[in-house]
């Protein structure tokens, strides 16, 4: 098999077929690294049988085979793992192909995120007090100026900048006095699937805030005919129970698989 550096573009058309192949949908922090990772297509013969995503630190986050060639799999994962120097494999629990593979490989591996794509019964009533309004350019210094827990919505001020300029961000207020912010943010720009975020003002914590918050931004995307689904870190137990509350349940992982060579 040959691996060929190729772009975004050139495995846009198999990236869509990955994406049909999954039981579910992508996950948006595995699609955030899509534009800072190489990208590969796979061929046997001069004809292409797959793809793979690297990121330049040596995370494998994709890997995808045409399914006449799934009974090799296990072959042509252990060359993409050589060639591309991957030291860890990010795979979503859903993703039937790359967890087979892993396992196969027998890698050592640990839990890095809690994924939700699943609603059931909301468990709690949404504050009927929170005003939800879109963000404007205005917002940027308040949201940015909060504790370091904000850059687990927003990365970095640009990264707010752009999802404000692109109507994904919005503020909660109660009495007027501003108690949060959230996001719905699409997971591809091809597909109506999206990711909610939440943040909660540290005064306003521990009253079920991010719960309502969650709950407004699930309806709103429904409403604008989304499918909404959301994850948090596996440690972050306070994100699990507001996002539980809310009716999300959790069948699935984000697994971080340790390459192990002899």
């Amino acid at each position: 098999m040959k691996i060929i550096q190729s772009n975004l573009e050139q495995i846009k058309a198999w990236r869509n077929n990955y994406f049909r192949s999954l039981t579910l949908f992508q996950e948006l922090y595995l699609e955030l690294m899509i534009i800072d990772s190489d990208h590969y297509l796979l061929q046997e013969s001069n004809t292409t049988i797959g793809y793979a995503i690297c990121r330049r630190d040596g995370i494998l986050i994709e890997f995808y085979l045409l399914d006449a060639t799934v009974p090799e799999c296990s072959v042509y994962f252990k060359q993409v793992i050589e060639e591309l120097s991957v030291k860890n494999v990010y795979c979503k629990s859903f993703d039937h192909l790359l967890l087979n593979c892993c396992l196969l490989q027998s890698y050592p591996y640990s839990l890095l995120g809690v994924l939700y794509r699943d609603h059931h019964i909301q468990r709690s009533q949404t504050n009927t007090d929170l005003i939800m309004k879109r963000a404007d350019r205005s917002s940027v210094e308040w949201i940015m100026k909060q504790d370091d827990t904000i850059k687990e919505l927003f990365e970095t001020e640009d990264q707010l900048r752009l999802f404000i300029q692109n109507d994904d961000v919005f503020l909660f207020l109660i009495n007027d006095r501003l108690v949060g912010c959230g996001t719905v943010l699409k997971t591809h720009k091809d597909w109506d699937f999206c990711d909610l975020g939440v943040w909660v003002h540290s005064r306003f914590r521990k009253r079920g805030i991010a719960t309502s918050i969650l709950s407004k931004l699930r309806l709103f995307a429904v409403e604008k005919g989304l499918t909404p689904s959301c994850g948090c870190a596996i440690d972050n137990i306070a994100s699990q129970k507001a996002i539980e509350k809310s009716g999300f349940i959790s069948k699935y992982k984000l697994i971080s698989f340790k390459v192990s060579r002899l």
